[in-house]
């Protein structure tokens, strides 16, 4: 995943990563200290979240590429999963008090097959999967065990992942979030993967995906439309937006099969497009008329692979692009169902969305971990605690990309209440300035010096205004303030 450096930020944080492992030298919490540099300057972590049988390690394969995670219910499917690139492949299993213990493993059908040998779900922390794929280069992916409740032992896995206590920081630098419908529980799921600080997940860096897209409609061509209308519509519900950023539909299992359609089935599609249309509407009508062999002469062992590997709504997309064009290859076909699945979208989001501020969200999960890291140390050598805490405090108050990061995520959460206006100015200015500090910090590229200036002094006018208002919010004046500042630094740079 390409993004924008924050040098200033990410050099004062490599900088405290580096201080805390010299004050943890030779004390019980080194291992901790090399544990918090280790995931800093490793690539982001994007965790992937939702109820049972939502699709989350389908989708984890399709944003992989591969085949790895997955999709049936087994043990290995209630233990927390973290996917990252290596140059070989490897399993491990890492116990609650940090051992680690390597596995055997197998391929089946594409997916890993582990084998926990003696170990249970309930003795292992995290499975550990190494694997040498591209994509994972720049961005580790975290499969999580499905909420069913938020008391469940299984559910406790994932909230527990995710959440940002002092003992642990979050394990996850952001979230993607799939719900098959917008279910209260899916709200309580989310409102308690967040918190009403920056410190923990944030609409910033967390999206939600309407997932089974296809499905919709009972997977009519206009399916991914209409799951489309139903995701803006969830989108713009206050009860969403304050806990997301943004929600797309998805076919994860379209774009799975994508990455491996074979001939032989894209074979048995085209027989299905050649039939006489009266008896191919029959067969397309619905998943038992698809697998009665009354109407063509496909297997049904044929006919249910298709039906697993594309769902109804698949079948009948991929039929209908081969009969204006019967010749189309299977790497053809595959490309405009994965086009259609809504993957490449989700792809786009996730680098517009955590790309840019990809190193500003570690630093800020790397300082959230330094200060309990400080805390731990003050019990045992109140100097070195002292110490490192008074220097997360000086670049907290320092660092403006903190402040904006703080800025969008009180705006877009709900805890600093604006204007529609007002609102979105906050988050278009401010994630774009997140996403360029190094650069040109949100400057417009066109318009002349005095323009770009006398634009930069309303703006500070109109904000400070704001901050003084005495009927203001904490919140409200905290952005108003960053705000000022934004124009402040715009002007100079203008």
């Amino acid at each position: 995943m390409s993004s924008t450096p924050t040098p200033d930020v990410v050099t004062a944080v490599a900088e405290l990563c580096a201080l805390a492992r010299r004050l943890s030298a030779g004390t019980v919490h080194v291992d901790r200290a090399d544990a918090i540099e280790a995931r800093f300057d490793g690539p982001l972590r994007v965790a992937i979240a939702g109820r049972v049988k939502a699709g989350k390690s389908t989708l984890l394969n399709a944003l992989v590429g591969e085949r790895l995670a997955t999709t049936d219910a087994g043990e290995c499917t209630r233990i927390v999963t973290v996917y990252r690139h290596a140059a070989g492949y490897e399993v491990t299993a890492i116990r609650h008090d940090g051992t680690r213990e390597p596995l055997r493993f197998r391929r089946a059908d594409g997916a890993l097959q582990v084998d926990l040998g003696a170990l249970t779900p309930d003795d292992v922390a995290q499975l550990d999967v190494g694997w040498p794929a591209s994509t994972l280069r720049g961005l580790t992916l975290v499969d999580t065990p499905g909420l069913a409740s938020l008391d469940g032992p299984t559910s406790r896995r994932t909230l527990d992942f995710m959440a940002h206590h002092h003992e642990q920081v979050s394990g996850a630098d952001a979230v993607i979030y799939l719900m098959r419908h917008l279910h209260r529980t899916d709200g309580e799921f989310l409102a308690a993967f967040m918190d009403r600080s920056v410190a923990g997940a944030s609409p910033v860096h967390a999206i939600a995906l309407l997932s089974r897209a296809d499905e919709v409609g009972a997977g009519r061509l206009d399916a991914m439309e209409s799951a489309a209308t139903i995701a803006a519509r969830y989108r713009d519900r206050s009860e969403v937006s304050t806990l997301v950023s943004d929600v797309l539909p998805v076919a994860g299992l379209l774009a799975e099969t994508a990455m491996s359609l074979r001939e032989d089935e894209v074979a048995a599609l085209r027989s299905i497009a050649a039939l006489p249309e009266a008896t191919r509407a029959l067969v397309l009508l619905s998943a038992d008329d698809f697998c009665d062999v009354a109407h063509t002469e496909i297997t049904v062992e044929r006919r249910r692979d298709l039906l697993d590997r594309l769902g109804l709504f698949g079948a009948r997309w991929a039929v209908a692009d081969l009969i204006p064009d019967p010749s189309r290859s299977a790497g053809d076909l595959a490309r405009s169902l994965a086009d259609r699945s809504g993957i490449d979208a989700v792809r786009r989001r996730i680098e517009q969305q955590f790309g840019p501020r990809a190193r500003l969200l570690q630093a800020r999960s790397a300082m959230l971990a330094l200060r309990d890291l400080a805390a731990v140390l003050t019990t045992t050598d109140a100097h070195a605690g002292g110490r490192l805490r008074a220097e997360l405090d000086r670049l907290e108050t320092t660092a403006v990309e903190f402040a904006r990061l703080t800025a969008v995520h009180l705006v877009m959460s709900g805890a600093a209440t604006l204007p529609p206006s007002e609102r979105d100015e906050v988050v278009q200015l401010l994630e774009k300035g997140t996403g360029d500090v190094a650069g040109n910090d949100g400057r417009a590229d066109d318009g002349d010096t005095a323009s770009r200036r006398a634009e930069a002094i309303a703006g500070i006018e109109r904000w400070r205004s704001r901050a003084e208002d005495p009927l203001a919010s904490t919140a409200v004046v905290t952005v108003a303030d960053t705000m000022t500042r934004w124009y402040e630094h715009r002007y100079v740079t203008a």
